[in-house]
């Protein structure tokens, strides 16, 4: 089966569901570009840079995303 190392890393990336932390951390550096308009590429260049799998969003964790962008 799984290490747990394997396991940590599996949910680190979001394998297990975006979780709050992951839209904090992608906000985070989408916002630190300044940007007002986020397009799928540039959405997907920062879950990568932060690790985590832009596959895994949801609508409803997009959703989330946005309404932290706009805070």
């Amino acid at each position: 089966m799984f290490e747990p190392w394997q396991l940590a890393m599996i949910d680190e990336a979001g394998y297990n569901g975006i979780r709050d932390e992951h839209i904090d951390r992608v906000a985070a550096s989408l916002l630190s570009t300044g940007l007002t308009n986020i397009d799928r590429d540039t959405f997907e260049h920062h879950c990568r840079k932060c690790g985590i799998d832009p596959d895994n969003f949801s609508q409803e964790d997009l959703d989330a995303l946005e309404i932290k962008l706009n805070e």
